[in-house]
């Protein structure tokens, strides 16, 4: 029997009881603040501060429905002296990933696509696919071969289908460079549709299903959304999933909210500056609030507030549910979050839908539980969530490129796990 989500009735009723609960208290998590755990992080984000790493950051942390820690360090806007504040908006890049991938779903759901469908079915662009021989740093020109077989909706969701990111490798990014097409977001007036289409004539790293190569097929997914649902990726997310949560400050572009969002930095010359115009390329510095607001990466392009995303992870973590509203079944989360890769892995931990699984082999002493579901952002934000501890947990910080990240992560996570544990 096909499974439903949450009815238009239901849908209703929810928009109802919000609209009627009084706005200064919207949130649903409980205050219950954890003082030592709080102390145990103002050391960590304020030394990331003072050394020049970072100019601030927001942490906010769950248990059951208990936040326990929602705080903020450090400056939005570091050159005018403006303080973070919990509620500003963040680009929060490859966390937009598992949204994406629970659109994917629930169209799987509403039995509008299968896992096992070809690309091709949505994209007709990807209808031969080819696989890089040989490639002349010097002219852009390549060679391929044919792919051993056609791209799947499961190889897009387990990032095992070949297709690259170029911002990863070089000569990819030369290739998607020259065609046009943008690894995280495009001021221009450009569609996910028009891109796609010219990223299914490029070829890509390796056959399907041959190893994990993490790159565009977020981007790619986003557009089998549209096609499958009839609406754009910003509809589609804005009716089924921010909408039935009611998430306001969480979206692919905020015009006039200039104010709430916080500055991009970078790290130059082991120097903390104001992220430049031209120099590296990948973004602008005014991304998402000017351009012409058109190309909705399903992989990389939305920006949030941390309650906002905190608050999706929480119907993950929840078997599909938030306060009542169903994104996604049960059964449905389960397929998302266990092993999809096989034998393959990610330094010894494994993949599902949309996001990584630790494991036996990847757990360190000290640190998140096996089991966990987690995944980050370019930007240098991160999330996990802990099931054995009924913790969620969402960092965000704003650089690109960092320094000392994984230094800057494992002391993050350790303070954390180190006041759990006593």
């Amino acid at each position: 029997m096909k499974i439903k989500r949450t009815t238009l009735f239901q849908l209703l009723l929810v928009t109802l009881l919000v609209s009627c609960t009084p706005t200064e208290n919207t949130s649903y998590f409980k205050n219950a603040p954890d003082e030592e755990l709080l102390s145990a992080l103002d050391d960590v984000m304020e030394t990331q501060i003072e050394s020049g790493r970072i100019a601030g950051g927001v942490v906010m942390i769950s248990r059951g429905d208990s936040m326990i820690v929602e705080k903020a360090w450090g400056w939005k806007n570091r050159e005018e002296e403006e303080p973070m504040e919990t509620d500003h908006l963040f680009r929060i890049a490859s966390m937009t990933k598992v949204i994406t991938s629970t659109a994917v779903l629930q169209l799987y759901e509403d039995e509008k696509l299968s896992i096992s469908d070809s690309v091709q079915k949505y994209i007709p662009e990807f209808s031969d696919p080819v696989v890089l021989t040989e490639f002349n740093e010097e002219t852009g020109d390549f060679e391929t071969r044919p792919a051993s077989r056609s791209i799947t909706i499961h190889d897009l969701l387990t990032h095992t289908s070949g297709v690259s990111y170029g911002f990863t490798n070089s000569t990819f990014g030369r290739i998607f460079s020259d065609a046009g097409v943008p690894d995280l977001g495009s001021e221009e007036e450009l569609t996910i549709g028009e891109t796609m289409a010219v990223l299914g004539d490029l070829p890509m790293a390796h056959d399907p299903g041959e190893r994990f190569t993490y790159g565009l097929n977020t981007d790619v997914l986003g557009r089998v959304v549209e096609v499958a649902s009839g609406q754009t990726l910003a509809e589609y997310f804005s009716t089924n999933i921010f909408g039935p949560l009611n998430l306001d400050d969480i979206g692919f572009y905020h015009p006039g909210r200039e104010e709430d969002l916080t500055r991009l930095y970078a790290i130059e010359d082991s120097t903390l500056i104001v992220y430049p115009e031209d120099d590296f390329g990948l973004i602008t510095p005014d991304f998402p609030v000017s351009g012409a607001m058109t190309y909705y990466s399903g992989g990389a392009g939305l920006t949030s507030s941390t309650e906002d995303y905190l608050t999706f992870l929480y119907a993950i973590h929840n078997n599909g549910s938030f306060n009542g509203t169903q994104i996604l079944e049960e059964e449905t989360i389960e397929l998302m979050t266990e092993n999809q890769i096989g034998e393959l892995d990610i330094n010894g931990n494994k993949f599902g839908y949309g996001l990584m699984i630790t494991t036996e082999d990847g757990y360190e002493e000290g640190k998140r539980s096996v089991g966990s579901l987690s995944w980050g952002g370019a930007f240098q934000s991160t999330y996990w969530i802990d099931s054995k501890n009924d913790m969620i947990v969402v960092l965000m910080t704003q650089v690109i490129p960092a320094l000392g990240q994984g230094e800057f992560y494992d002391r993050f996570e350790r303070a954390i796990y180190k006041s759990v544990s006593e």
